[in-house]
């Protein structure tokens, strides 16, 4: 899995296989990632060093990185794959469509909403990983496809969005 990060000033691009190996801007290190809180902390050894990260916020993102508060953003591959499943028509409908098969876990919104850009729609739960859905831009949710629970297959129309002023 790949991810854009950013952390206080520093932006890096991380790639994690799956036998654990990880690599940061092209370069091999020796990683180990241990969740401690669910969703929340995490103790994490880069080249033999241990380091306490605990989430605090989420939006914008909030870290206290051994015991120092900074900001910081992640985007991972299956959030710009979402990004790029969202189909813009010439009169500013926008339809926001499944990146890949999953299940629901939780819909954001309802029809005739005003959404502001990058606001949640739906979370779609796919390989054991949530991943946010979100507005590409300013828009009315025209219609709602989704619903919690449901099984999709990857490029389902799930909501259809009208751009507002």
């Amino acid at each position: 899995m790949r991810y854009e990060v950013r952390v206080a000033d520093h932006a890096l691009g991380v790639e994690i296989d799956t036998g654990g190996r990880a690599l940061v801007d092209g370069e091999a290190v020796a990683a180990q990632l241990d969740e401690i809180v669910r969703g929340r902390q995490w103790q994490v050894v880069l080249e033999g060093r241990t380091h306490e990260i605990t989430l605090l916020t989420r939006e914008p993102m909030r870290l206290l990185v051994d015991g120092r508060e900074v900001d910081a953003s992640a985007v991972d591959e299956r959030a710009l794959a979402a990004s790029r499943g969202t189909r813009q028509h010439a009169s500013g409908r926008h339809e926001l469509r499944a990146p890949m098969p999953g299940l629901l876990r939780a819909v954001h919104v309802k029809e005739g909403d005003i959404v502001e850009r990058d606001a949640p729609l739906c979370t779609l739960e796919a390989m054991k990983m949530e991943n946010e859905l979100r507005a590409p831009v300013r828009a009315r949710v025209v219609r709602l496809d989704a619903r919690v629970g449901m099984k999709v297959e990857g490029g389902a129309v799930l909501a259809v969005l009208s751009e507002v002023e």
